[in-house]
């Protein structure tokens, strides 16, 4: 193999990385790197046929089950062979051959599968990648990703891209496709029917993710809890490609998805304000930040004070609960 494009990140973004090899119907592996996560994307005649990020896991078997194509016994039950087996088939492989699911309908889940994964792969700004030429890249049961056909779909900018970040999941260090079995549950938060709103929190304190879901259940509300903006992006996508409008609460204070600085709810909400419009965005914090919330009043959403963390069981929390209902409530009619 050799190297016909390498560099930093900060220099050629993604969405031009990705052209490039698109235009030049390039076959090879793309790796990047950036704060200490690794992608890998597989790409054949310019189109990719695999993606696994450290960064952004989510299952094939979770995915099924999200959409209905088999139930998580059946999950479970293909992870054994494939794990008896020694990992000789992929499980989608093993999926169809076994249990007689039809071929395209696996396809169009991987497809969507490894776009999720790309798609969050538009918030990296900083690192590096490297794209090794090869001969030949297997396929994974024949499904395929055409990167300048998914950016075109998403608006055709990476900041667009990027408000793409995650249906799906923190395992880090497993493959995407292939991997052990392990319990059943789904990672990933599953989008109900629409027979109630819903809502979906982040922050990256998972205790108070947790508390404001157990507040609010016993409401109107489907609860999407995630501590991650990449997270929240593609469940709030998935819910859009449902024709459902969540509302969202986000916590001003958390990190940016790159990594770094402390504005990430303030940068989340810019990608959801350029990319679903008419959303209703809350914003919470515990430490006031008048800039950060100025910025935010201009787009649009309101900020709540919230209780400081550790203090979740405290009747400033119970106060923070009764004024988020009333916001929500509003929002809820807009």
């Amino acid at each position: 193999m050799g190297n016909a494009l390498c560099g930093k990140l900060e220099e050629l973004g993604l969405d031009d990385i990705l052209q490039i090899i698109a235009l030049s119907r390039g076959t090879g592996i793309l790796t990047l790197k950036s704060q200490g996560r690794e992608a890998v994307l597989e790409v054949r005649d310019g189109l990719v046929v695999r993606a696994t990020s450290t960064g952004f896991q989510q299952r094939l078997g979770e995915l099924m089950i999200q959409k209905g194509v088999i139930d998580a016994t059946t999950v479970r039950d293909a992870l054994a062979i494939q794990q008896h087996e020694g990992f000789k088939e992929r499980i989608g492989t093993i999926i169809h051959s076994r249990y007689q699911v039809d071929l395209q309908v696996i396809e169009q889940i991987v497809r969507e599968q490894m776009a999720n994964v790309v798609m969050t792969l538009f918030a990296w700004h900083e690192g590096s990648y490297d794209f090794a030429t090869c001969e030949h890249v297997e396929t994974v049961d024949a499904a395929y990703l055409d990167p300048v056909q998914l950016m075109l779909e998403q608006g055709g900018t990476a900041e667009l891209l990027s408000a793409e970040g995650a249906r799906l999941q923190q395992q880090l260090g497993k493959e995407t496709v292939e991997v052990p079995p392990r319990p059943a549950e789904p990672a990933v938060p599953a989008v109900a029917p629409p027979a109630r709103h819903a809502l979906v929190v982040v922050d990256d304190d998972g205790a108070t993710v947790q508390a404001i879901a157990e507040q609010l259940q016993s409401d109107q509300w489907e609860i999407v809890p995630l501590v991650r903006s990449e997270e929240a992006l593609v469940a709030i996508d998935a819910l859009h490609r449902d024709g459902r409008r969540p509302l969202v609460l986000i916590d001003l204070i958390m990190p940016r998805m790159d990594g770094t600085g402390v504005l990430g709810g303030l940068e989340l909400l810019k990608l959801l304000r350029q990319n679903f419009h008419q959303l209703t965005v809350i914003l919470m914090t515990d430490f006031r930040h008048d800039e950060a919330e100025q910025e935010a009043a201009g787009l649009g959403c309101n900020c709540l004070q919230k209780p400081r963390r550790g203090n979740i069981d405290s009747e400033e929390f119970t106060a923070f609960i009764s004024r988020l209902r009333a916001e929500l409530q509003a929002g809820q009619g807009a």
